[in-house]
């Protein structure tokens, strides 16, 4: 499909109104104390320029200058997820109090373009991007399976302002039986600052493993037959500023002759802990395990898992990405709290990296409209960015920035009183109220 000039000449023009009348800042004082919450919306398909039918898949990183960068998904004829999609990027050097122009990293060009997942280099200011590619389809059906899907990188050396062409990582990280599905992220990576390798560039990922027939395109001949008989949750790594990747750390969980499966880790987000651990996420979805939240831990910089994902019951939300953050002693984790809907984005926090998380009572609602996916990030040592998509109508309404003190979630407090279940190995029930 050929460019769309008309998106083009929109976005330059809007670029030029924005150079030749800057917005104020919201903050009467440069340095002063971020207030306790605000927020402001950041993507809006009725007011950005470039023709888009939609936002989605917010990821956020901070880079060596201190500059914001908010990437999206710039969904071109519709909301579906494999169209013809664009990644797109602003940028804020005031610690998201306002935000430039819309930038265009990678034009769909009629394919689909997704799943941003940034992550900075500290020692060189190089930031990188994986992304993942598929023929993008005209209608709002998904990507058939088998889906042919590949990852790719892109990078920028002049924070953010520029963007190399997108690079197939497929020979590196894309092995042959990874064959129907593939991810990045989507959500920020994180470089290690310690363990056995400082320095580190760590990212997760997500595939699948079809066994039946496909075609030359992708996707399955008619009258092909074949199912998805894995799942396949993992990291890869680069020790050399993101010259080169690898698969690291890899949990397979198989699928069921009849379909079904336990657990199906997906969307991956990650922190290092104080410990130099890493805290590894997931969305869980459809599994016969329990929780809509798996999570898993990484304790030689993601070459290996301690012990397969593990579900979380407890931690409510429905199927949706989150995003995890540490905090000194404390990880927070974002992520609509309503079990069944994508709704009430809550922020939940856990003391003791990982091991148990707040309930639901105990988060802190960010707002009570409809939400979805979102990512967070350390703007300074006393503030943090929520980037997520929320509407009151629809969580794809828009993309939000929401800038919070650190100590803005709710403290930590002591634990509710307790009454004995009388049910055969049942947990204590905990008195509220």
């Amino acid at each position: 499909m050929p460019p769309r000039p008309h998106r083009s000449l929109w976005l330059a023009l809007a670029a030029w109104c924005a150079l030749a009348v800057p917005t104020p800042p919201v903050s009467a004082q440069p340095g002063a104390r971020a207030p306790e919450f605000g927020e402001q919306v950041v993507f809006d398909a009725a007011r950005d320029p470039g023709g888009y039918a939609c936002f989605r898949i917010p990821a956020v990183v901070r880079t060596t200058a201190g500059t914001l960068l908010a990437f999206a998904e710039g969904r071109v004829l519709d909301c579906g997820d494999a169209g013809d999609i664009d990644i797109v990027l602003k940028r804020s050097t005031d610690g998201g109090r306002t935000w430039g122009p819309l930038q265009v990293v990678n034009d769909g060009g009629g394919d689909t373009h997704g799943n941003p997942a940034p992550v900075v280099d500290r020692d060189t200011g190089r930031v990188l991007l994986l992304e993942t590619y598929n023929a993008g389809r005209t209608d709002a059906g998904n990507c058939p399976v088998p889906c042919a899907r590949t990852p790719h990188l892109q990078h920028s050396d002049d924070d953010g302002r520029t963007w190399s062409a997108p690079r197939d990582l497929g020979p590196e990280i894309l092995p042959p039986a990874w064959n129907s599905w593939y991810a990045t992220g989507p959500g920020h990576g994180v470089q290690l600052t310690g363990g056995a390798h400082p320095g580190r560039l760590v990212v997760g990922v997500n595939a699948e493993t079809w066994d039946g027939e496909r075609s030359g395109t992708g996707v399955p001949p008619a009258g092909g037959r074949g199912r998805v008989t894995a799942n396949h949750a993992a990291l890869v790594v680069s020790d050399d500023g993101g010259g080169h990747w690898r698969i690291g750390a890899t949990d397979t969980w198989p699928v069921a002759g009849d379909g079904t499966f336990r657990q199906k880790p997906s969307e991956l987000t990650l922190t290092e802990r104080a410990d130099g651990a890493l805290l590894v996420s997931g969305r869980e979805e459809h599994g016969t395990d329990l929780g809509h939240r798996t999570q898993a831990l990484s304790l030689d910089g993601g070459d290996s898992f301690t012990a397969p994902f593990r579900a979380l019951p407890g931690l409510y939300a429905p199927q949706v990405q989150g995003a995890l953050l540490r905090l000194d002693d404390r990880v927070l984790l974002s992520a609509p709290a309503d079990p069944d809907r994508r709704r009430t984005m809550t922020l939940r926090s856990s003391y003791d990296g990982g091991a148990t998380w707040d309930g639901v009572d105990r988060g802190t609602v960010v707002t009570r409209d409809w939400s979805g996916y979102s990512d967070l990030v350390a703007v300074d040592d006393d503030t943090v960015g929520l980037l997520y998509e929320g509407g009151a109508s629809d969580a794809r309404d828009e993309i939000r920035f929401a800038r919070f003190a650190e100590d803005w979630p709710a403290p930590p407090r002591p634990a509710d009183p307790t009454t004995p279940d009388v049910a055969p190995g049942a947990a204590p029930a905990t008195v509220l109220g």
